[in-house]
């Protein structure tokens, strides 16, 4: 119902490792009637260790973090947007333009050599397309990246359009000369799946934990009376589902998003008895 005309993220880190970060969006309503309307969005962010929401728009008449589903900015816009038809019918508007900023922390780990890694994905769209996506990082003297240009004083990545449930990845090492002032609380914690241990270990720790959660999962699609439903999902104006759903060919499950494909399954579409929640809350606005 919505596209992404264009969705910039901007990177600047602080001397303690921690990050401000700016998400300029152009959003776009194309389809939907008069009771269909755009009121809010939610934007996944990296993780959870996020303060100073700050709203840099007009458009914008309230933000807060939200843990519904994930880790997201939702933000509340000052009016409603409409499908073109709708809106020149009603006087109304069809796109917005909005940004607003975090401090997020939790984003670097500190290599035996005294560099710091990051590696950063802004919130995907499962629901919808993006024409242009970019993600800008401050650059300082010795910065190491996978950028695939430069403007000014930031490293940039141009990943132009992405589908449905595309992401865009950057990583960015840092020189001893400034990982030293990191601050060693803003570094990735196991709760950020940073455990210290090398990538085989983390994986074999991720799959014990999977096993147990597809029992549990099981259990209860077994035992539910009803079509269950769900809201959440990774920026959003009508909450896709939280979960992915895999199948072997025999069993099919689902997933948190955020969790590793069990070994033998890979994605399919949810059953036809699934039915997802969500939806623009026009009652709340």
């Amino acid at each position: 119902m919505d596209y992404i005309r264009s969705y910039v993220v901007t990177v600047d880190p602080r001397e303690d490792g921690s990050v401000d970060i700016t998400y300029d969006i152009d959003w776009q309503v194309i389809d939907g009637d008069k009771t269909d309307y755009l009121s809010w969005v939610k934007i996944g962010l990296a993780n959870s260790s996020v303060d100073e929401l700050t709203p840099l728009t007009d458009t914008i008449s309230d933000l807060q973090y939200t843990s519904d589903g994930g880790s997201y900015a939702k933000v509340v816009f000052r009016h409603r947007y409409y499908a073109p038809d709708v809106a020149a019918a009603n006087g109304g508007e069809s796109s917005v333009h909005f940004a607003f900023s975090v401090h997020q922390s939790h984003l670097f780990t500190k290599n035996d050599d005294g560099t710091a890694n990051f590696a950063f994905t802004p919130g995907w769209f499962d629901d919808l397309s993006v024409e242009n996506m970019q993600v800008r990082w401050h650059n300082y003297d010795g910065f190491v990246a996978d950028n695939t240009g430069v403007d000014g004083d930031y490293l940039t990545w141009d990943f132009g359009a992405m589908g449905h449930g595309q992401q865009a990845m950057v990583h960015v090492t840092v020189p001893v000369t400034n990982a030293a002032a990191f601050d060693p609380g803003a570094a990735m914690t196991t709760d950020d799946y940073d455990s210290g241990e090398d990538l085989d270990e983390i994986i074999g720790v991720l799959a014990t934990v999977i096993v147990i959660l597809l029992a549990i999962a099981v259990i209860i699609i077994a035992i539910a009376s009803q079509s269950p439903e769900w809201g959440g999902g990774f920026g959003s104006r009508i909450d896709p589902d939280d979960w992915f759903w895999y199948t072997n060919g025999v069993h099919t499950i689902r997933c948190a998003r955020s969790a590793p494909p069990p070994s033998g399954y890979h994605r399919t579409d949810p059953p036809p008895e699934f039915r997802a929640g969500g939806g623009r809350p026009a009652a709340a606005v």
